[in-house]
Order: C-alpha cells, then structure tokens, then sequence
C-alpha cells in the first residue's frame, strides 16, 4: 500500500535566484507541509530533488513561475529536467505574492525575519503554491 500512496504526492517548487523552496503533499495528495530551502551556492538543486524522491516519491510538481524574466529560463529547464527524470507532469503556477505572503504569516507566528530565518520564506512560499494547487487544482 505505501508504493501506491507514494504516487500520489505532489511537491512545490518555489525558485529564487539564491534558494528554492520546496513543499510536498501527504501521500493523498490533499494536504500541503512545507519541506526545505536549499541555499544554492551549497547544493546542486538536481541532487536535492534526488534525495526527495528518494524519501517522498512524487507524481506531480507544481512549479512557481517567477515574475522575475531573469529566472524564467531556469524554471522551463527545471520543468524539463522533471518530466524526463521523474516522468512527474509539471504545473505551472503564478508565485507572484508568495513571498509577501509567507512573511505575513510568518510575522503573524511572532517571527522576525532576519538573515539567520530568511530561509523559512521560501519553503512557506512553496507551501503557499502548493496549497493553493491543491485548493484550486484538478482531482487527484
């Protein structure tokens, strides 16, 4: 049964120009948890996506398409590393105030953000698409 609920999950992708976030679904594929931030100059975010799938196997990536035009081709060359890598269908999805967002909630917890928590943004602004995905998207 957990090699058929496995498929199911989806997860995040918020890309930033210094650190990617990410979040995953439960294995149902209903709810959303934010996951990680890699920092980019200390890991290869190809190798990283390995070691989720290796944890959390997932069917699915929705994938924060930047306002930013700078970042636009790393996402479509991310996107296409997904399909052929993971077979995973790729969703597009608007990440425009995610960040604002994630900082808002995060003042709301009390948090303030400073260069030692920055990170948290970006694993929240994948949880915000992602949430939003599964709010709004297709039945799985």
């Amino acid at each position: 049964m957990g090699k058929v609920e496995a498929e199911f999950r989806v997860l995040a992708i918020d890309y930033g120009k210094r650190r990617v976030g990410f979040a995953i679904s439960d294995p149902s594929g209903k709810v959303a948890f934010p996951l990680e931030t890699l920092d980019l100059k200390k890991e290869d975010i190809f190798s990283r996506i390995g070691k989720i799938y290796s944890e959390k196997p997932f069917r699915k990536v929705v994938l924060g398409k930047p306002p930013r035009k700078e970042l636009l081709f790393d996402v479509y060359f991310l996107a296409c590393f997904l399909k052929v890598r993971y077979k995973s269908e790729v969703i597009f999805w608007d990440e425009e105030y995610t960040s604002k967002e994630a900082e808002e909630m995060l003042k709301g917890m009390g948090i303030r953000i400073n260069k030692k928590n920055k990170h948290l943004i970006d694993s929240l602004s994948a949880y915000i698409i992602l949430r939003e995905y599964l709010g709004y998207g297709p039945p799985l």
